[in-house]
């Protein structure tokens, strides 16, 4: 695949991922509205997981590691690289309490839910960053070239 290609795959991809954790956040922000709320957030948010934001996260890591370029690991490359590696590995393991606060919203056990939304929150607040830092550097990259 030619890298031009590859390289607009990865970039539309990073975006739509975005995108997508641009929706969860803002669906997250009602969960305490009420029971009945949270419940139906944490079965939303495991349909997004699934079907769309591990989807697009997966093809950000392919297309990064094609696009991965060793010779270049240092400085901003390395940190852009660092950085969305970082991301993609916290997207993987907000994986695991997402699924399991939807397990618990089934069984309507509050406490869980509750339980299973904060260490998504404190995933989130790692990885969401370390995938802007990503972005920065990955932009900045693109304007030295």
């Amino acid at each position: 695949m030619r890298y031009e290609l590859l390289l607009q795959l990865h970039l539309f991809a990073v975006a739509f991922w975005l995108g997508v954790v641009a929706v969860e956040y803002l669906l997250e922000q009602g969960r305490a509205a009420s029971r009945g709320q949270g419940f139906t957030v944490a079965r939303l948010h495991r349909k997004i997981d699934l079907f769309f934001e591990m989807p697009a996260f997966s093809v950000v890591l392919v297309t990064g590691i094609l696009l991965f370029e060793p010779g270049r690991f240092d400085g901003i490359y390395a940190l852009k690289v660092v950085a969305g590696a970082a991301a993609v590995i916290g997207n993987v393991l907000c994986l695991i309490p997402v699924l399991k606060r939807r397990a618990s919203a089934e069984q309507e056990n509050l406490a869980d839910v509750i339980h299973q939304s904060k260490l998504i929150d404190r995933i989130s607040l790692l990885a969401i960053p370390a995938g802007l830092v990503a972005l920065a550097c990955g932009a900045y990259l693109m304007v030295l070239r």
